[in-house]
């Protein structure tokens, strides 16, 4: 069975999410300051990505927030809107899990 589940997510921030992505330029920025060197070039919508990742995280209780953040990255060449089903199905499935509960519960056992 899929975790997330597949349908599992909010389809107003899905669609505005994924907008925002696709609409936001792909081309690398680099970064600026002392630890420039250090830092790899991000694009805007990379940087976008993270920010609406750590919203998302904002949700959650503090514990749970950056490894959410961590999980939810957004990389160049990720779909967006599969990025952003993904993601937001997984804040679906830390604050609701009963929904997967039960389908776990529904699902057929096999040995593995």
């Amino acid at each position: 069975m899929p975790v997330p589940l597949p349908d599992a997510w909010d389809a107003d921030w899905v669609r505005e999410a994924a907008l925002a992505l696709e609409t936001a330029s792909d081309a690398p920025v680099p970064a600026a300051g002392k630890p420039a060197r250090f830092v790899r070039p991000a694009s805007p919508r990379v940087v976008l990505g993270r920010e609406l990742a750590a919203a998302l995280a904002g949700r959650l209780p503090v514990n749970l927030r950056d490894q959410f953040t961590s999980t939810a990255a957004f990389a160049e060449g990720d779909d967006p809107v599969r990025w952003a089903r993904r993601t937001s199905a997984l804040l679906d499935l830390i604050g609701n899990p009963t929904g997967v509960l039960s389908a776990l519960g529904k699902a057929e056992q096999r040995q593995v």
